[in-house]
């Protein structure tokens, strides 16, 4: 009994030790340090969603603040985005503060209004201190999964919730306030989360800010998101990129209607683009395929003319658009309102453009023809290109323009005879030039008289 009685106290003094060590870690790393060099900090200005571009904008602003011995400052406004990418920026920011040795930090600014929300709110923990304004936001960071079964979400969410410990444990945030955002979708406004000491402070202008982690006065330029990295963001929304696809596919059978070169190549940019996106965020292979299918269906509709085929794809390639995001990881959601608006207001857009066109079609097939194709046979013409062997060409016949095939090769200009028609092309031959016919006896000679 003795000896119980002495392990409690010495239990109890053991706990006490600890949580004192914990809350003298926490005031220490949330204290402003010093300068490592009168160069100041960069600024980067994250008023992006977290994707491929944000990532790459981020571990540039990193390599630059390490090559000139600088801080680097985050003024963050972020719905959140890829959790992938969010990594990579974590990543970023640790390279910063190990690779200097504790010399150079990162510092977060949620200015009054932005948010820090879902994939934003774990960049913001990774920094050394954060400050938000009045009335911003920082959380939910619960992670969602486009098709995961509630098996795939609650493996990923577990994963994050560890991650996000770990970030609020390095830092001395407080964890219990952190889990809660990954694990039960908590968001906190910055009262709560200055006052639950998720966040070290709050600060109400950007000056107000610098001036708390003692940067006030010092030289902090703004380091610009290149464009290389703004394109990549664009290219990052699977909207857009399932939407290029479907609308390059209806460029090129457009084209089949009113040949011009800028529809062919607005559908091959288009069609480009929207692969290259989707390989930038990894998109799902049952995505790409259903978007193939869909194309096939469309391009199938110049055959069948009745609309169904189109309208059929159309759908089909807004569900390969939606599916293209299938099994990758957000926090939050990539489709909200505007997504599903934008969706369904193109696939409006296409179907009634598809059904108007397959109208003119049916009334350019009602026109008579100038020529009956079958007549042709025995007309003249003249090749109106080089006509080889085994290649489609085009002859002039009665004013119009044939598809032509021959077995010989005849030079454009020449003049041909129609030998057959057949599937919407005409064969053809060379004819020889007829001689001039020799004047005869009674006719008066064309030679001029002879002089005596």
């Amino acid at each position: 009994m003795r000896g119980n009685g002495i392990r409690v106290p010495w239990g109890v003094l053991a706990a006490l030790l600890a949580l004192m060590a914990v809350s003298v870690g926490t005031v220490a790393s949330n204290e402003p340090r010093p300068l490592a060099s009168p160069d100041g900090a960069l600024l980067v200005t994250f008023d992006i969603q977290v994707d491929p571009g944000a990532a790459d904008y981020v571990e540039r602003a990193a390599q630059a603040a390490l090559a000139s011995n600088r801080d680097l400052v985050i003024v963050m406004n972020t719905p959140g985005g890829l959790l992938g990418n969010m990594q990579q920026i974590v990543t970023s920011i640790v390279k910063v503060q190990d690779e200097s040795q504790g010399r150079l930090a990162v510092y977060t600014f949620v200015p009054p209004g932005a948010l820090a929300a879902s994939a934003g709110s774990y960049i913001a923990l990774a920094s050394n201190a954060v400050y938000m304004g009045s009335g911003s936001i920082i959380g939910p960071s619960t992670p969602y999964i486009i098709g995961g079964d509630p098996l795939e979400q609650q493996h990923v969410q577990n994963a994050m919730v560890a991650y996000i410990r770990s970030l609020a444990e390095r830092h001395g945030y407080n964890v219990a306030a952190a889990v809660s955002m990954a694990e039960n979708n908590t968001a906190y406004s910055a009262t709560q989360a200055a006052s639950l000491g998720l966040v070290t402070g709050m600060r109400e202008t950007l000056d107000a800010f610098l001036a708390a982690v003692g940067l006030g006065g010092s030289l902090v330029p703004g380091f610009d998101e290149p464009i290389y990295d703004r394109f990549l963001s664009f290219l990052s929304d699977p909207t857009v990129d399932g939407l290029f696809i479907l609308v390059g596919v209806i460029a090129l059978v457009l084209d089949l209607f009113h040949r011009t070169l800028f529809l062919s190549v607005a559908a091959a940019i288009f069609i480009a683009l929207g692969f290259l996106g989707a390989q930038i965020i990894g998109a799902s292979i049952v995505g790409l395929l259903i978007l193939i299918i869909a194309a096939a269906l469309v391009i199938l509709e110049v055959k069948a003319g009745h609309g169904l085929f189109a309208v059929s794809g159309i759908a089909l390639g807004l569900a390969g658009t939606y599916l293209l995001a299938y099994n990758v990881q957000y926090s939050p959601a990539p489709y909200g309102v505007e997504q599903y608006l934008l969706l369904g207001g193109t696939g409006a857009l296409l179907v009634v453009g598809f059904l108007y066109l397959t109208r003119i079609r049916h009334a350019l097939l009602a026109q008579p023809k100038l020529i009956d194709p079958s007549r042709v046979v025995n007309m003249t013409g003249r090749a109106a290109t080089d006509l080889v062997p085994g290649k489609d060409g085009v002859a002039n016949v009665g004013a119009e323009d044939f598809t032509a095939q021959s077995d010989e090769f005849i030079a454009k200009g020449s003049l041909i005879r129609v030998t057959g028609y057949q599937d919407g092309k005409v064969r053809v031959a060379t004819v020889s030039p007829s001689p001039p016919e020799p004047a005869k006896s009674g006719d008066p000679s064309t030679a001029p008289p002879s002089t005596p």
